[in-house]
Order: C-alpha cells, then sequence, then structure tokens
C-alpha cells in the first residue's frame, strides 16, 4: 500500500523474504522508522507552539481592550488600538488553525459528532450574505432536508470559509449559488461563484497551507491561506472530502461531501 503521513507506522515484513532481500527491507524499515519519528516531533512542535501562542495572545488581547475603553473617542490612540485588536483577533485565528492542524497531521482531530439539520447551517449563512457583500447575488437550493452526525462546530467552521472565499475571491457585482442534495449515503453541498477572470487562481494549489491566490495576497483581501486546508482535513476525519469540482475563467465550484452518519 502506499505509505502517507498517516500510515508511517507501516513497516514491510521480512517472512518469507530471500536473504539478499532482507537488507534492503531492514534499510527500508529504517528508514520509515526515522521519518515517523521526525514526523510525529515536527508535529508535536506545531501543536506545542500554537497551544502556547494562545495564553500572550489572549492577555494582550485583554491589554488592548483596556487600552481602548479608555482612549478618547475618535483619538489616534483609539485608532491604533482598533487595528491593533484587529491583528490580534487575526493572529487568534491563525494560531486556532494551526493548532488544528496540527492535530489533524497526528490523527488526533478531536470530533463531537451530534445530529443536525445541515440546511439550517447553510441558512444561517446565507441571512450574513446581503449584510457582508450587497452585491453579491445568492442563490440557495436545497432538494430536501437533510440530517447528519457530524462535529457541529467543525462543519459549519468549513462552511464558513466556503462562504467566505465566495465572498472575498468573488467578482464585482458577482454571484454565489449553494446547492445540497443527497446522494448515494453522503450529503453533498456545492458552492459555485463568479471570480474575476484577470484574478490569478492555481486550483492545484489551493489546498497547499499559506497558499493564497494573487491578487490575493493584498491585506485589501483578509486571510491566511490556511481555511481552505484546514476545512478539506475537518472533511476528510469526518470520511468525506473537500475538492475544487470545476474551474473556468469566470467561476469555480467547490464540493463537499459528509457522510450521513459517523465514520467509525
Amino acid at each position: 500500500g502506499s505509505v502517507t503521513s498517516r500510515s508511517l507506522d507501516a513497516r514491510i515484513t521480512m517472512v518469507g523474504a530471500d536473504k539478499e532481500f532482507q537488507q534492503l527491507i531492514d534499510q527500508m524499515n529504517g528508514l520509515l522508522a526515522r521519518l515517523e519519528a521526525s514526523f510525529s516531533q515536527a508535529s508535536r512542535f506545531s501543536a506545542d507552539a500554537a497551544h502556547e501562542l494562545k495564553t500572550p495572545l489572549a492577555v494582550i488581547q485583554c491589554t488592548i481592550e483596556q487600552a481602548l475603553k479608555q482612549a478618547p473617542a475618535d483619538s489616534s490612540e483609539q485608532r491604533v488600538c482598533v487595528a491593533v485588536s484587529d491583528e490580534i483577533l487575526r493572529l487568534k485565528s491563525i494560531v486556532n488553525k494551526l493548532l488544528l492542524l496540527a492535530q489533524s497531521d497526528a490523527g488526533r482531530l478531536p470530533l463531537s459528532p451530534i445530529q443536525f439539520v445541515l440546511n439550517e447551517e447553510l441558512e444561517q449563512l446565507g441571512e450574513d450574505v446581503p449584510m457582508l457583500a450587497p452585491q453579491v447575488m445568492l442563490e440557495i437550493a436545497a432538494a430536501e432536508r437533510i440530517a447528519i452526525a457530524a462535529d457541529r462546530a467543525l462543519i459549519r467552521q468549513v462552511l464558513q470559509n466556503l462562504f467566505s472565499n465566495a465572498i472575498k475571491y468573488n467578482a464585482e457585482k458577482g454571484w454565489m449559488k449553494c446547492e445540497l442534495l443527497r446522494e448515494r449515503q453522503q450529503a453533498v453541498v456545492r458552492i459555485s461563484n463568479a471570480i474575476d477572470p484577470q484574478q490569478r487562481i492555481d486550483p492545484a494549489r489551493l489546498f497547499e497551507r499559506f497558499y493564497r491566490g494573487d491578487p490575493a495576497h493584498s491585506r485589501k483581501v483578509d486571510g491566511s491561506g490556511l481555511g481552505l486546508s484546514l476545512a478539506r482535513e475537518i472533511a476528510r476525519a469526518h470520511g468525506g472530502e473537500l475538492a475544487v469540482e470545476g474551474m473556468t475563467e469566470t467561476q469555480i465550484t467547490f464540493c463537499l461531501r459528509l457522510p450521513l452518519t459517523v465514520q467509525a
């Protein structure tokens, strides 16, 4: 079978192997052992670093909030505090995503599955679109009400990321469409949106960590380049998948597939 980050503990068996292959097998197993140790160490470091950053960021945020309360209205001090507070919130979001990604890499993404109706999550997110992007025409289509057993908070994070990206990278006076249906034993969410033809997006790199489509590196478009990577890991942790289903010069479609029940 193939060797992945989730199967580095696999070893090649020597039962029945010819003597001339035993040395090669020993070397391959030694290589796998070293890779497993290195990957485990890197994963633990990422998780530990993200966890340790949470406390100082919380302290800084509290300090800035106190300073903001004391700053005179419409003063330069107030504007600085607001700007710093925004950056702290952005850092906290990045740290939380890094922690979840590290847990996912280690195969330990914590899931708390419950039964809920997926339509309700999409409807709630759809209610926010006119306020966040009044220029974007939104259509939500659902053939039926579909209940799934999954970690509601994490699935909502996936859907929020897809909706957020559809808004951020939409064309001027563009559109987005969300479709929910049942295919076999899966709930399928397809989210399509218009994109600017001048926007250079590499669909092969969209799920790379820290990748942001040009010109999205501009701070005019907020984001860390971690959202899609984390969203795909969350989908996979549920036994599902997230992928780009189609892309042209003027539109892109993401497809989220989730099992209807918790995977063993």
